[in-house]
């Protein structure tokens, strides 16, 4: 039996709860009973949390009636997160009950305030990253990192990022083909290609249409089924980057 603890609070991101509890609940159902997981939602009160998108999660316990180990604790995120500042009681208990730590999104920001992170590589949101290192300058942020594991300490990136990092959580804990059995029933890659600036919004602005690579990508798209060689390409780039000038009157007819 593997005992998880997912902290969430008002504000909380939905994917950040639903994704990572999805992944583990399919995984118990191709688990033997003795190896589920068994999730536990804590919260700041008891009784239930409001998301941000307006949806609600049912609290198992508060966190001050919350006194059992588990053998590893995830931290959701939320919008807000950055900017929030948690209670220091939470902190205390964060640290008390931490043996192996993690945290989906932006949760890392509470894992930071609670001092769980000096000198630790760490991800999160690629649009909280220069934040979070300049916040804490003590880490070493990744951003564009899918997830990333440190020791203990497991971090992801934004949102959906949690599903990917608990499937590798799935895979370290019960093998790769069960893992790969999880992303087939959720319909979702087991492990992402690339990183998080393929999200990035600054990646949607193409090319000036008159500017050199815009040019060379065009002749290359045009002949793609052309065998072109380097020296070719380079040929292409010369000749598109050589200023045009007009005809002087003593050659023109």
């Amino acid at each position: 039996m593997k005992k998880l603890t997912l902290v969430v609070f008002d504000g909380v991101q939905a994917l950040d709860v639903a994704g990572p509890l999805d992944v583990f609940s399919e995984a118990n159902l191709l688990l033997p009973a003795k190896d589920h997981y068994q999730i536990t939602l804590v919260g700041e009160r008891p009784d239930s949390v409001m998301c941000s998108s307006g949806m609600e999660f049912r609290v198992h316990v508060d966190y001050p009636n919350f006194h059992a180990d588990s053998d590893l604790l995830l931290v959701a995120g939320g919008p807000r997160v950055p900017e929030y500042r948690p209670d220091p009681a939470f902190m205390n208990w964060l640290n008390e009950r931490v043996r192996g730590a993690g945290a989906v999104c932006n949760g890392v920001f509470l894992l930071g305030h609670a001092g769980l992170l000096a000198g630790r590589e760490v991800t999160t949101h690629w649009d909280h990253a220069e934040r979070l290192a300049r916040q804490f300058p003590e880490l070493n942020v990744r951003p564009d990192k899918i997830f990333v594991r440190d020791g203990n300490l497991f971090t992801c990136g934004g949102v959906t990022a949690g599903i990917d990092l608990c499937l590798a959580l799935v895979a370290e804990d019960w093998g790769h083909e069960l893992a790969i059995k999880v992303a087939k029933r959720l319909i979702v890659y087991i492990r992402r290609e690339g990183g998080q600036s393929q999200y990035s919004p600054y990646l949607a602005v193409g090319p000036d249409e008159d500017s050199l690579v815009a040019k060379v990508l065009k002749y290359v798209t045009d002949h793609i089924s052309d065998a072109l060689t380097i020296e070719e390409i380079a040929d292409i780039s010369a000749s598109a980057a050589a200023p045009f000038h007009a005809p002087s009157p003593s050659t023109q007819t």
